[in-house]
């Protein structure tokens, strides 16, 4: 944002040209680098940077070179339009920087105005073109809302009272930045002190009430913004603490997914166990071990659903009427092999083999029975 600033300071020495009049002023600082405050129309106080790569650069200083010097600040910018009307002076071609202050000599070829400078109206106030960036920060301890950019200096007015009082007027041969713009010609300000921050502060009379009304909503804005950040720190303590739940959760999530995968490949491996050939290789063996069961179990014996281990251990209770049912499958599978190899007639339904020779009607043939089994 592009805005007109007027900064204050203070006539050093000067001297009169005994020809011509005319009043002359050497080294006068006008500027210089630090941090602060400017008043706006509508009360507001920011504190506003000058830094050094900003006021101490070849532009901002050689804007200083050869401008107007004018009785008060004009209510507009001075060209080559109004320089009749506003012009009183001129300032040198020797603007230069000295430490942290930008100075320059000047002429004041205006009787009227050298008269009132003759009679102590000796403060100066540059009045300058900037863009004012929002951009906080800190300089040299002092903290500040903006930063003052691109500055270029239109004129140098000499003022009876800077804006903000003689709290903040230059004095000796520094240079100190002061307040707004509105100065009426030949308006004197009446001052007083308040006090900010457990400091006495002094400042214009008519802005005593807007300041410290500002001061107090500051300190309301502060205690809001600590409950603000009260609240704020209760939040993230409690969002620390669910995201500590959410990750034991996940860890849960995490080991009944791995137990799933788990199972689903053992699945996988149990369905490969009936595809295809193995699938027929299956049925063949179940076929083969319900013959070998069924003479033990009997007819009525129902072997839907049942394991091969489940169909031998009711052989073997059939058989011994033991329960097995703890022994490792090894033990069972040979458990059950040896009954198989026993007497047959023990086994349970089993007739025995008739050995009746019959003779075929045909070829004469004998020919045996063949087993009945109840």
């Amino acid at each position: 944002m592009n805005l007109t600033r007027y900064d204050t300071a203070t006539i050093n020495k000067f001297s009169v040209d005994s020809q011509t009049g005319f009043l002359h002023v050497s080294n006068v600082p006008i500027a210089r680098v630090g941090v602060f405050p400017y008043i706006g129309k509508s009360g507001q106080i920011t504190m506003e940077a000058k830094l050094p790569d900003d006021l101490l650069t070849d532009s901002a200083v050689e804007s200083a070179n050869s401008k107007p010097v004018t009785d008060d600040h004009p209510q507009e910018s001075v060209n080559v339009t109004n320089t009749n009307r506003y012009m009183k002076g001129l300032t040198a071609n020797n603007a230069h920087v000295d430490g942290d202050k930008l100075k320059v000599d000047m002429t004041i070829t205006d009787s009227a105005l050298i008269k009132e400078i003759q009679g102590g109206k000796q403060e100066l106030s540059i009045g300058f073109q900037t863009d004012v960036v929002p951009v906080k920060g800190t300089f040299k301890g002092m903290a500040y809302d903006s930063a003052q950019k691109n500055i270029q200096i239109n004129h140098v007015a000499v003022v009876k009272r800077g804006r903000a009082g003689h709290s903040v007027r230059l004095t000796g041969d520094s240079a100190e930045m002061v307040i707004d713009d509105s100065q009426e010609k030949g308006t004197s300000m009446e001052t007083t002190k308040i006090r900010l921050d457990g400091a006495d502060v002094t400042v214009a009379t008519t802005d005593a009430e807007r300041i410290l009304k500002l001061d107090a909503d500051n300190k309301a804005n502060n205690s809001k913004i600590a409950k603000l950040d009260a609240q704020i720190k209760a939040l993230t303590a409690e969002r620390d603490k669910l995201k500590g739940g959410a990750d034991a959760n996940k860890k849960s999530l995490d080991e009944a997914q791995a137990k799933a995968d788990s199972l689903e490949k053992e699945l996988a491996a149990e369905k490969k166990k009936f595809e295809g050939d193995a699938l027929d290789q299956a049925i063949a063996d179940r076929m083969a071990l319900i013959d070998e069961v069924k003479p033990y179990v009997g007819d009525s014996f129902d072997f839907k659903g049942k394991s091969p281990k489940e169909m031998k251990l009711e052989a073997i209770s059939k058989t011994d009427s033991v329960d097995l049912s703890a022994k490792s499958d090894d033990y069972i599978d040979a458990y059950f092999d040896s009954i198989k190899n026993r007497n047959n007639s023990g086994v349970v339904g089993y007739t025995g083999i008739e050995t009746n020779v019959k003779t075929d009607s045909v070829d004469n043939k004998p020919a045996k029975d063949r087993y009945h089994l109840a």
